[in-house]
Protein backbone atom coordinates (compact mmCIF):
# COMPACT_ATOMS: atom_id res chain seq x y z
CA UNK A 1 0.00 0.00 0.00
CA UNK A 2 1.50 3.60 -1.49
CA UNK A 3 1.56 6.22 0.95
CA UNK A 4 -1.31 8.55 -0.62
CA UNK A 5 -3.69 5.31 -0.41
CA UNK A 6 -2.67 4.62 3.20
CA UNK A 7 -3.01 8.73 3.77
CA UNK A 8 -6.94 8.60 2.03
CA UNK A 9 -8.20 5.44 3.96
CA UNK A 10 -7.10 7.16 7.52
CA UNK A 11 -9.46 9.59 6.23
CA UNK A 12 -12.38 7.69 5.26
CA UNK A 13 -11.64 5.72 8.62
CA UNK A 14 -12.14 8.76 10.56
CA UNK A 15 -14.83 10.40 8.49
CA UNK A 16 -16.85 6.58 9.15
CA UNK A 17 -15.52 6.63 13.11
CA UNK A 18 -17.09 10.55 12.98
CA UNK A 19 -20.81 9.72 10.98
CA UNK A 20 -20.85 6.50 13.60
CA UNK A 21 -21.11 8.73 16.73
CA UNK A 22 -23.16 11.31 14.74
CA UNK A 23 -25.96 8.30 14.54
CA UNK A 24 -25.75 7.71 17.90
CA UNK A 25 -25.93 11.26 19.49
CA UNK A 26 -28.64 12.45 16.89
CA UNK A 27 -30.23 9.38 15.14
CA UNK A 28 -30.43 7.39 11.99
CA UNK A 29 -31.74 9.93 10.20
CA UNK A 30 -30.82 13.24 11.34
CA UNK A 31 -31.89 16.48 10.66
CA UNK A 32 -28.70 18.94 10.92
CA UNK A 33 -25.14 18.44 9.22
CA UNK A 34 -21.98 17.08 10.10
CA UNK A 35 -18.80 18.75 10.11
CA UNK A 36 -15.89 17.20 10.16
CA UNK A 37 -12.10 18.91 9.61
CA UNK A 38 -9.67 16.73 7.81
CA UNK A 39 -6.18 16.53 6.49
CA UNK A 40 -5.44 18.16 3.33
CA UNK A 41 -6.37 16.14 0.18
CA UNK A 42 -6.29 17.48 -3.12
CA UNK A 43 -10.06 18.13 -4.66
CA UNK A 44 -9.83 17.96 -8.52
CA UNK A 45 -7.80 14.46 -8.33
CA UNK A 46 -10.55 13.47 -5.57
CA UNK A 47 -12.92 14.13 -8.44
CA UNK A 48 -10.97 12.64 -11.08
CA UNK A 49 -10.25 9.57 -8.20
CA UNK A 50 -14.35 8.47 -9.05
CA UNK A 51 -14.31 8.24 -12.93
CA UNK A 52 -14.97 4.21 -12.69
CA UNK A 53 -16.42 4.22 -9.16
CA UNK A 54 -19.34 6.06 -10.26
CA UNK A 55 -19.70 2.91 -12.55
CA UNK A 56 -20.57 1.43 -9.66
CA UNK A 57 -22.15 3.72 -7.38
CA UNK A 58 -24.29 6.14 -9.26
CA UNK A 59 -25.16 7.98 -5.85
CA UNK A 60 -21.85 9.77 -6.41
CA UNK A 61 -23.49 12.03 -8.83
CA UNK A 62 -23.84 14.83 -9.64
CA UNK A 63 -20.01 15.64 -9.42
CA UNK A 64 -19.59 19.30 -8.79
CA UNK A 65 -16.62 20.85 -8.56
CA UNK A 66 -16.85 24.95 -7.53
CA UNK A 67 -14.27 27.76 -6.80
CA UNK A 68 -14.98 30.98 -6.14
CA UNK A 69 -13.29 34.30 -8.48
CA UNK A 70 -11.00 35.23 -5.05
CA UNK A 71 -10.21 31.56 -4.97
CA UNK A 72 -10.55 31.40 -1.03
CA UNK A 73 -13.49 28.82 -1.19
CA UNK A 74 -13.20 25.64 -3.24
CA UNK A 75 -15.76 22.91 -3.77
CA UNK A 76 -15.74 19.19 -4.38
CA UNK A 77 -19.43 17.55 -4.16
CA UNK A 78 -20.72 13.92 -4.39
CA UNK A 79 -24.63 12.82 -4.87
CA UNK A 80 -27.73 14.60 -3.93
CA UNK A 81 -30.03 14.42 -0.72
CA UNK A 82 -32.05 17.06 -2.86
CA UNK A 83 -32.42 18.01 -6.45
CA UNK A 84 -35.28 21.06 -7.14
CA UNK A 85 -36.26 22.67 -10.47
CA UNK A 86 -36.69 25.66 -8.55
CA UNK A 87 -34.63 28.20 -6.72
CA UNK A 88 -34.41 27.44 -3.12
CA UNK A 89 -34.59 29.60 0.14
CA UNK A 90 -32.05 28.23 2.16
CA UNK A 91 -32.23 28.03 6.32
CA UNK A 92 -30.20 26.96 8.92
CA UNK A 93 -27.24 24.80 7.55
CA UNK A 94 -28.70 24.32 4.12
CA UNK A 95 -26.52 24.66 1.38
CA UNK A 96 -26.88 23.77 -2.63
CA UNK A 97 -25.53 24.43 -5.84
CA UNK A 98 -26.51 24.89 -9.26
CA UNK A 99 -27.80 27.02 -12.00
CA UNK A 100 -30.13 28.29 -14.41
CA UNK A 101 -29.91 27.90 -18.38
CA UNK A 102 -29.75 30.41 -20.95
CA UNK A 103 -32.63 29.51 -22.90
CA UNK A 104 -34.69 25.96 -22.07
CA UNK A 105 -32.66 23.25 -23.08
CA UNK A 106 -32.24 21.68 -26.52
CA UNK A 107 -31.26 17.72 -26.75
CA UNK A 108 -27.44 18.29 -25.91
CA UNK A 109 -28.92 20.27 -22.80
CA UNK A 110 -31.05 17.22 -21.49
CA UNK A 111 -29.16 17.63 -18.59
CA UNK A 112 -29.84 20.99 -17.92
CA UNK A 113 -32.91 21.69 -17.20
CA UNK A 114 -34.35 25.30 -17.39
CA UNK A 115 -33.43 25.36 -13.27
CA UNK A 116 -31.60 23.11 -11.29
CA UNK A 117 -30.20 22.85 -8.06
CA UNK A 118 -28.98 20.28 -5.58
CA UNK A 119 -28.06 19.95 -2.01
CA UNK A 120 -25.37 17.48 -1.74
CA UNK A 121 -24.86 14.53 -0.01
CA UNK A 122 -21.10 15.08 0.67
CA UNK A 123 -18.90 18.12 -0.01
CA UNK A 124 -14.94 17.90 0.52
CA UNK A 125 -14.45 21.91 1.14
CA UNK A 126 -11.19 23.94 1.23
CA UNK A 127 -11.18 27.77 2.77
CA UNK A 128 -8.05 29.72 2.11
CA UNK A 129 -7.80 31.80 5.23
CA UNK A 130 -4.54 34.54 5.33
CA UNK A 131 -2.00 31.70 4.56
CA UNK A 132 -3.54 28.62 6.01
CA UNK A 133 -5.96 26.50 4.27
CA UNK A 134 -8.29 24.52 6.56
CA UNK A 135 -9.59 21.15 4.84
CA UNK A 136 -13.08 19.78 6.24
CA UNK A 137 -15.78 17.47 4.91
CA UNK A 138 -19.86 18.29 5.40
CA UNK A 139 -22.19 15.67 5.32
CA UNK A 140 -25.56 16.85 4.59
CA UNK A 141 -28.39 15.98 6.22
CA UNK A 142 -32.21 17.16 5.72
CA UNK A 143 -34.36 14.58 8.31
CA UNK A 144 -34.99 12.14 5.28
CA UNK A 145 -31.51 10.50 4.14
CA UNK A 146 -29.70 8.43 6.31
CA UNK A 147 -26.98 7.82 8.04
CA UNK A 148 -25.75 4.32 6.64
CA UNK A 149 -26.28 5.91 3.19
CA UNK A 150 -23.26 8.41 3.61
CA UNK A 151 -21.23 5.99 5.47
CA UNK A 152 -21.96 3.56 1.97
CA UNK A 153 -20.89 6.29 -0.45
CA UNK A 154 -18.18 7.65 1.80
CA UNK A 155 -17.12 3.68 2.04
CA UNK A 156 -17.63 3.98 -2.33
CA UNK A 157 -14.99 6.38 -3.21
CA UNK A 158 -11.80 5.71 -4.66
CA UNK A 159 -8.45 7.36 -3.88
CA UNK A 160 -7.57 10.73 -5.55
CA UNK A 161 -6.13 10.11 -8.96
CA UNK A 162 -2.95 11.92 -10.44
CA UNK A 163 -3.79 15.08 -12.85
CA UNK A 164 -1.81 14.13 -15.86
CA UNK A 165 -2.20 15.40 -19.84
CA UNK A 166 -3.09 12.65 -22.08
CA UNK A 167 -2.71 12.23 -26.21
CA UNK A 168 -5.54 12.21 -28.30
CA UNK A 169 -5.19 13.63 -31.76
CA UNK A 170 -7.77 16.85 -33.04
CA UNK A 171 -9.70 15.24 -35.72
CA UNK A 172 -12.44 17.95 -36.68
CA UNK A 173 -13.45 21.72 -36.17
CA UNK A 174 -17.08 23.29 -36.49
CA UNK A 175 -18.01 26.69 -35.98
CA UNK A 176 -21.88 27.40 -35.59
CA UNK A 177 -22.77 30.02 -37.30
CA UNK A 178 -20.09 29.78 -39.79
CA UNK A 179 -18.39 33.03 -40.74
CA UNK A 180 -20.59 33.77 -43.41
CA UNK A 181 -23.65 33.31 -41.68
CA UNK A 182 -22.19 35.22 -38.52
CA UNK A 183 -21.80 38.61 -40.81
CA UNK A 184 -25.19 37.94 -41.85
CA UNK A 185 -26.54 37.63 -38.28
CA UNK A 186 -24.43 40.89 -37.50
CA UNK A 187 -25.81 42.81 -40.43
CA UNK A 188 -29.46 42.12 -39.37
CA UNK A 189 -28.89 42.70 -35.90
CA UNK A 190 -27.57 46.49 -36.40
CA UNK A 191 -30.75 46.83 -39.18
CA UNK A 192 -32.61 46.17 -36.01
CA UNK A 193 -30.97 49.27 -34.19
CA UNK A 194 -33.77 51.13 -33.29
CA UNK A 195 -35.27 48.53 -31.71
CA UNK A 196 -31.81 46.78 -30.26
CA UNK A 197 -29.58 49.35 -29.16
CA UNK A 198 -27.60 46.45 -27.88
CA UNK A 199 -28.08 42.65 -28.78
CA UNK A 200 -24.88 39.66 -27.92
CA UNK A 201 -24.77 37.25 -30.35
CA UNK A 202 -23.01 34.06 -29.87
CA UNK A 203 -20.94 31.18 -31.30
CA UNK A 204 -20.36 27.33 -30.41
CA UNK A 205 -17.45 25.67 -31.61
CA UNK A 206 -17.30 22.04 -31.81
CA UNK A 207 -13.52 20.63 -31.22
CA UNK A 208 -13.43 16.55 -31.28
CA UNK A 209 -10.75 13.96 -30.72
CA UNK A 210 -9.88 10.62 -31.53
CA UNK A 211 -10.48 9.45 -27.65
CA UNK A 212 -12.20 11.14 -24.72
CA UNK A 213 -11.68 14.22 -23.10
CA UNK A 214 -10.70 13.79 -19.32
CA UNK A 215 -12.83 17.11 -17.87
CA UNK A 216 -10.29 16.98 -14.56
CA UNK A 217 -7.08 17.52 -16.49
CA UNK A 218 -8.85 20.23 -18.49
CA UNK A 219 -10.55 22.26 -15.56
CA UNK A 220 -6.87 22.07 -13.86
CA UNK A 221 -5.04 23.60 -16.62
CA UNK A 222 -7.92 26.07 -17.51
CA UNK A 223 -7.59 27.50 -13.79
CA UNK A 224 -4.12 27.62 -14.26
CA UNK A 225 -4.07 29.62 -17.39
CA UNK A 226 -7.32 32.03 -16.02
CA UNK A 227 -6.69 32.62 -12.03
CA UNK A 228 -8.99 35.60 -11.52
CA UNK A 229 -12.46 33.71 -12.53
CA UNK A 230 -15.04 31.20 -11.10
CA UNK A 231 -13.92 27.85 -11.89
CA UNK A 232 -16.59 25.11 -11.40
CA UNK A 233 -17.46 21.62 -13.14
CA UNK A 234 -20.83 20.20 -13.07
CA UNK A 235 -21.51 16.44 -13.88
CA UNK A 236 -24.77 15.49 -13.43
CA UNK A 237 -24.72 12.07 -15.56
CA UNK A 238 -22.28 10.29 -16.96
CA UNK A 239 -22.66 11.24 -20.34
CA UNK A 240 -21.92 15.16 -20.77
CA UNK A 241 -20.58 17.75 -18.46
CA UNK A 242 -20.47 21.45 -18.36
CA UNK A 243 -17.48 23.57 -17.10
CA UNK A 244 -16.94 27.08 -17.21
CA UNK A 245 -13.38 29.43 -16.57
CA UNK A 246 -15.66 32.77 -16.73
CA UNK A 247 -14.34 36.19 -15.06
CA UNK A 248 -18.07 37.73 -14.72
CA UNK A 249 -19.53 37.45 -11.21
CA UNK A 250 -23.42 37.87 -11.37
CA UNK A 251 -23.73 38.80 -7.92
CA UNK A 252 -22.03 38.21 -4.41
CA UNK A 253 -24.71 38.51 -1.38
CA UNK A 254 -23.12 38.38 1.83
CA UNK A 255 -26.37 39.08 4.63
CA UNK A 256 -27.97 41.55 2.76
CA UNK A 257 -25.02 43.09 1.29
CA UNK A 258 -24.27 42.41 -2.62
CA UNK A 259 -21.61 42.86 -4.62
CA UNK A 260 -21.95 42.56 -8.83
CA UNK A 261 -20.27 44.46 -11.69
CA UNK A 262 -20.51 45.48 -15.24
CA UNK A 263 -18.38 43.71 -16.98
CA UNK A 264 -18.53 44.47 -20.95
CA UNK A 265 -16.12 45.57 -23.40
CA UNK A 266 -13.62 43.69 -24.94
CA UNK A 267 -10.29 43.98 -26.32
CA UNK A 268 -7.32 41.76 -26.61
CA UNK A 269 -3.93 41.08 -24.78
CA UNK A 270 -0.76 42.76 -26.43
CA UNK A 271 2.08 41.36 -27.40
CA UNK A 272 4.42 43.41 -25.32
CA UNK A 273 3.80 45.12 -22.06
CA UNK A 274 3.83 48.48 -23.81
CA UNK A 275 1.75 47.01 -26.36
CA UNK A 276 -0.34 45.70 -23.66
CA UNK A 277 -1.02 49.12 -22.03
CA UNK A 278 -1.70 51.31 -25.39
CA UNK A 279 -4.67 48.10 -25.73
CA UNK A 280 -5.68 48.87 -21.98
CA UNK A 281 -6.21 52.77 -22.34
CA UNK A 282 -7.93 52.46 -25.34
CA UNK A 283 -10.40 50.32 -23.60
CA UNK A 284 -11.20 52.47 -20.86
CA UNK A 285 -11.04 55.53 -23.56
CA UNK A 286 -13.20 53.72 -26.45
CA UNK A 287 -16.77 55.30 -26.86
CA UNK A 288 -18.30 52.39 -28.02
CA UNK A 289 -17.25 50.07 -25.92
CA UNK A 290 -17.89 52.89 -23.10
CA UNK A 291 -21.37 52.71 -24.44
CA UNK A 292 -21.87 49.02 -24.46
CA UNK A 293 -20.78 49.01 -20.85
CA UNK A 294 -22.94 51.94 -19.87
CA UNK A 295 -25.78 49.40 -20.83
CA UNK A 296 -25.07 46.97 -18.72
CA UNK A 297 -24.67 48.90 -15.85
CA UNK A 298 -27.95 50.90 -16.04
CA UNK A 299 -29.81 47.67 -16.66
CA UNK A 300 -28.21 46.54 -13.13
CA UNK A 301 -28.48 49.72 -10.89
CA UNK A 302 -32.38 49.91 -12.18
CA UNK A 303 -33.17 46.73 -10.93
CA UNK A 304 -31.52 46.49 -8.28
CA UNK A 305 -33.68 49.87 -7.53
CA UNK A 306 -36.84 47.73 -8.42
CA UNK A 307 -35.87 45.65 -5.26
CA UNK A 308 -35.56 49.34 -3.09
CA UNK A 309 -31.93 48.59 -2.89
CA UNK A 310 -29.19 51.31 -1.92
CA UNK A 311 -26.57 51.38 -5.42
CA UNK A 312 -23.25 52.96 -5.68
CA UNK A 313 -21.01 52.61 -8.34
CA UNK A 314 -17.20 52.58 -8.23
CA UNK A 315 -15.01 53.78 -11.19
CA UNK A 316 -14.27 51.42 -14.13
CA UNK A 317 -10.55 49.59 -14.49
CA UNK A 318 -9.68 46.52 -16.82
CA UNK A 319 -9.97 43.30 -15.96
CA UNK A 320 -7.23 41.44 -17.87
CA UNK A 321 -7.26 37.80 -18.37
CA UNK A 322 -4.74 35.61 -20.54
CA UNK A 323 -5.86 36.56 -23.91
CA UNK A 324 -7.92 39.27 -23.44
CA UNK A 325 -8.97 41.91 -21.49
CA UNK A 326 -12.60 43.69 -20.11
CA UNK A 327 -14.09 46.88 -18.86
CA UNK A 328 -15.57 46.15 -15.24
CA UNK A 329 -17.66 48.49 -13.02
CA UNK A 330 -17.67 47.32 -9.56
CA UNK A 331 -21.52 47.86 -7.97
CA UNK A 332 -22.28 47.23 -4.82
CA UNK A 333 -25.66 47.64 -3.27
CA UNK A 334 -27.62 47.35 0.39
CA UNK A 335 -30.76 45.17 -0.08
CA UNK A 336 -33.91 45.52 2.21
CA UNK A 337 -34.20 42.65 4.54
CA UNK A 338 -37.01 40.69 2.46
CA UNK A 339 -34.92 40.37 -0.89
CA UNK A 340 -34.43 36.85 -1.29
CA UNK A 341 -31.74 35.38 -4.19
CA UNK A 342 -34.86 34.55 -6.36
CA UNK A 343 -35.18 38.33 -6.64
CA UNK A 344 -31.86 38.96 -7.40
CA UNK A 345 -31.45 35.75 -10.10
CA UNK A 346 -35.12 37.09 -11.37
CA UNK A 347 -33.75 40.60 -11.73
CA UNK A 348 -30.43 40.46 -12.68
CA UNK A 349 -30.40 37.23 -15.01
CA UNK A 350 -29.34 37.54 -17.79
CA UNK A 351 -28.00 40.60 -18.16
CA UNK A 352 -27.51 43.25 -21.19
CA UNK A 353 -23.60 41.38 -21.01
CA UNK A 354 -25.23 38.39 -22.52
CA UNK A 355 -28.33 39.01 -23.65
CA UNK A 356 -28.73 42.73 -24.60
CA UNK A 357 -31.27 45.56 -24.19
CA UNK A 358 -33.73 46.06 -23.76
CA UNK A 359 -34.09 42.38 -22.57
CA UNK A 360 -36.98 40.46 -23.79
CA UNK A 361 -36.90 42.04 -27.61
CA UNK A 362 -33.02 41.00 -27.41
CA UNK A 363 -33.96 37.78 -25.73
CA UNK A 364 -36.59 37.24 -28.73
CA UNK A 365 -34.07 37.97 -31.44
CA UNK A 366 -31.09 35.65 -30.24
CA UNK A 367 -34.07 32.88 -29.81
CA UNK A 368 -35.33 33.22 -33.25
CA UNK A 369 -31.74 33.82 -34.77
CA UNK A 370 -29.16 31.90 -33.57
CA UNK A 371 -28.68 28.86 -34.94
CA UNK A 372 -28.10 26.80 -31.90
CA UNK A 373 -29.42 26.29 -28.59
CA UNK A 374 -27.16 28.28 -25.37
CA UNK A 375 -28.74 26.20 -22.83
CA UNK A 376 -26.57 26.97 -19.65
CA UNK A 377 -24.17 28.51 -21.68
CA UNK A 378 -24.80 32.20 -20.60
CA UNK A 379 -26.99 31.23 -17.45
CA UNK A 380 -25.70 31.87 -14.17
CA UNK A 381 -24.25 29.15 -11.59
CA UNK A 382 -23.70 29.54 -8.33
CA UNK A 383 -24.16 28.45 -4.52
CA UNK A 384 -27.04 29.36 -1.81
CA UNK A 385 -26.87 29.25 1.77
CA UNK A 386 -28.69 31.53 4.20
CA UNK A 387 -25.78 34.10 4.82
CA UNK A 388 -24.29 33.96 1.52
CA UNK A 389 -24.70 33.05 -2.31
CA UNK A 390 -22.27 33.62 -5.34
CA UNK A 391 -23.09 33.51 -8.53
CA UNK A 392 -21.35 33.34 -11.73
CA UNK A 393 -22.48 34.73 -15.37
CA UNK A 394 -21.23 31.03 -16.81
CA UNK A 395 -19.49 32.66 -20.01
CA UNK A 396 -16.10 30.87 -21.07
CA UNK A 397 -18.12 27.76 -21.07
CA UNK A 398 -17.57 24.47 -22.35
CA UNK A 399 -19.87 21.21 -22.93
CA UNK A 400 -18.04 18.36 -22.91
CA UNK A 401 -19.29 14.41 -24.12
CA UNK A 402 -17.09 11.77 -24.20
CA UNK A 403 -14.65 12.49 -26.97
CA UNK A 404 -16.06 16.20 -28.09
CA UNK A 405 -15.78 19.67 -26.66
CA UNK A 406 -18.51 22.73 -27.07
CA UNK A 407 -17.14 26.48 -26.38
CA UNK A 408 -19.19 29.24 -26.25
CA UNK A 409 -18.06 32.78 -26.41
CA UNK A 410 -20.47 36.28 -27.21
CA UNK A 411 -19.84 39.74 -28.73
CA UNK A 412 -22.28 42.64 -27.72
CA UNK A 413 -23.51 43.61 -31.11
CA UNK A 414 -24.07 47.71 -31.18
CA UNK A 415 -24.20 50.56 -33.89
CA UNK A 416 -20.55 50.11 -35.75
CA UNK A 417 -20.24 46.84 -34.89
CA UNK A 418 -18.06 45.38 -37.64
CA UNK A 419 -18.65 41.62 -37.93
CA UNK A 420 -15.09 40.87 -39.09
CA UNK A 421 -13.65 42.23 -35.96
CA UNK A 422 -16.29 40.56 -33.34
CA UNK A 423 -15.57 37.25 -35.40
CA UNK A 424 -12.28 37.83 -34.26
CA UNK A 425 -13.52 38.53 -30.80
CA UNK A 426 -15.17 34.92 -30.39
CA UNK A 427 -11.68 33.24 -31.25
CA UNK A 428 -10.00 35.60 -28.83
CA UNK A 429 -12.89 34.59 -25.88
CA UNK A 430 -11.92 31.00 -26.83
CA UNK A 431 -7.90 31.16 -27.35
CA UNK A 432 -7.04 29.92 -23.61
CA UNK A 433 -9.41 26.85 -24.05
CA UNK A 434 -8.19 25.76 -27.94
CA UNK A 435 -4.78 26.51 -26.77
CA UNK A 436 -4.74 23.98 -23.66
CA UNK A 437 -6.68 21.43 -26.35
CA UNK A 438 -4.18 22.12 -28.95
CA UNK A 439 -1.24 21.64 -26.50
CA UNK A 440 -2.49 18.74 -24.35
CA UNK A 441 -3.47 16.92 -27.96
Amino acid sequence: MNQDTYQFQLIQDELIQQLQSFSIAHGQYPDKNLNVVINAIPLLPLLKGQNIAIEQDPNLLPRIYWQNKEQNKTLASFGAIEKLDHIPKATNDEFYLGGLAFQQQGEQWQDFPATLFIRPLIVFQVLQQTSQQEYKVIFHFNGRNSVQASINTLKSLNIPHPLAPFTPQLLTRQDTPNKDQWADLVELAIEYKALLPKVVLSRQTEVCFDAPIDTWDMMALWQQANPNSFHYLLQFSSQRSFMSCSPERLFLRQQQQITTEALAGTINRGRDQREDELLLQSLLNHKKIDRENHIVQEFIVANLKQLKAQVTCSPAHVMQLQNVQHLCVPIKAQLTKDTQDSHLLHKLHPTPAVGGIPKLPALQFINDNEPYNRGWYAGAVGCISEHESDFSVAIRSALVSENCIKLFAGAGIVTGSIAEQEWQELDNKIQTILTILYRLY
